[in-house]
């Protein structure tokens, strides 16, 4: 080969290199801030040693309660180390877009979903507005969510009774940070038997952020809606309306439609959650976040200080790959609703009616056939 063709092979292999060694470093530099960024929004339950009365009861969390603190990278994460062992292993040090993530580690996995109804200038721990429990079932691959209303009255696990929407709150103020998560989980758990097993929890700011930065959602309104008193951040209220069928919603439209509830119900506030879960949901897809893991660090940051749970490394990859074959018209979709609630005298709100409650139960693990779905 002539020196100067050789010299323009060897500069044209000179150049290709740097451009994959730069490609690579950005990479790993978003995956280490991705990562940054996760570690932020952990958080560890404390441990509340509950009545032993039933099958549900029990000690919610692993680790004492000097561990409770939210995660800057030092929190240990018990399924960290599991992501980095092993074939499969995915670990949370590999680079973005490795074909071995983990799987998930349990046959059945709960996470409590919590939507709080936190504002700028709320100081104390607020209500959870949204409470929707998800099933995974790793063999079968059925996924399924319970909505249950935020009126609902039970009685928390520490003792005491109320609105289901305060447990977490209840539990910040009198088991200090971390006590909020172990109570609304306890708190489930023990109303509906299915032990859960961890939680994620978005305030109002970072719902709007996450559907704004996946450049908004499409959702198919079932009817129109009108609510003329729809609150606001400043706690004033304005009144908005969505007319029935196909629309796109960015994040603050989006949030006043899960969130309205004068034109209807809590009931139906459930049902338009659960449209607004799956249109999330159905946005990921689209824009490839499951397949691959680059820019990853835009959402990850955008959402910093807006989300907590109690979900390590392992887990989250685990789902997202679990996750990249199913279609939103797979998951199977359940709610306590008017049919299944009976009334309570004041100051009480309404109870679930126990038989129908263990039917939608067992319809919601599978252990009874049912047809729910997308509807």
């Amino acid at each position: 080969m002539p020196f100067s063709r050789r010299r323009l092979f060897l500069g044209a292999v000179i150049l290709f290199s740097l451009i994959a060694v730069a490609t690579t470093l950005r990479l790993a530099y978003e995956w280490r801030q991705a990562l940054s960024d996760i570690d932020s929004m952990i958080v560890t339950p404390v441990v509340i040693l509950l009545p032993t009365d039933g099958p549900t009861s029990g000690s919610i969390a692993q680790l004492p309660p000097s561990a409770n603190r939210s995660s800057s990278g030092a929190n240990p994460q018990p399924d960290t180390a599991a992501a980095a062992q092993g074939a499969g292993s995915g670990s949370s040090s590999d680079a973005p877009g490795v074909e071995t993530t983990p799987t998930l580690r349990q046959r059945t996995l709960n996470i409590l979903l919590l939507g709080t109804d936190a504002r700028p200038t709320d100081t104390e721990p607020t209500r959870t507005d949204a409470i929707v429990l998800v099933r995974l079932d790793r063999d079968s691959g059925r996924v399924s969510m319970l909505s249950i209303p935020r009126d609902l009255w039970v009685k928390y696990p520490s003792g005491g009774e109320g609105r289901i929407n305060a447990a977490f709150a209840v539990g910040e103020k009198k088991f200090g940070p971390g006590g909020g998560a172990a109570l609304a989980k306890s708190t489930v758990t023990k109303l509906l038997g299915v032990a859960v097993d961890q939680f994620v929890l978005i305030n109002f700011q970072g719902f709007r952020t996450l559907i704004d930065r996946l450049g908004g959602i499409s959702i198919n309104a079932p009817e129109a809606i009108s609510d003329p008193a729809y609150p606001t951040d400043n706690y004033n209220t304005i009144s908005v309306s969505f007319p029935a069928g196909l629309q796109q919603l960015d994040g603050e439209n989006a949030l006043i439609y899960a969130r309205t509830r004068h034109a209807d119900s809590d009931f139906g506030r459930n049902q338009r959650q659960q449209l607004v879960l799956m249109a999330i949901f159905n946005r990921v897809r689209e824009r490839g976040l499951l397949q691959q893991l680059t820019s990853l660090d835009d959402y990850t940051g955008a959402l910093r200080g807006y989300v907590q749970t109690d979900m390590g490394h392992s887990t989250m990859l685990a789902m997202a790959g679990f996750a990249r074959d199913l279609h939103a018209d797979e998951v199977l979709r359940y709610a306590i609703d008017s049919s299944t609630i009976v009334n309570l005298r004041p100051p009480a709100t309404f109870a679930a009616e126990s038989r129908s409650l263990r039917r939608i139960v067992a319809q919601f693990t599978g252990e009874a056939t049912s047809t729910a779905g997308g509807e």
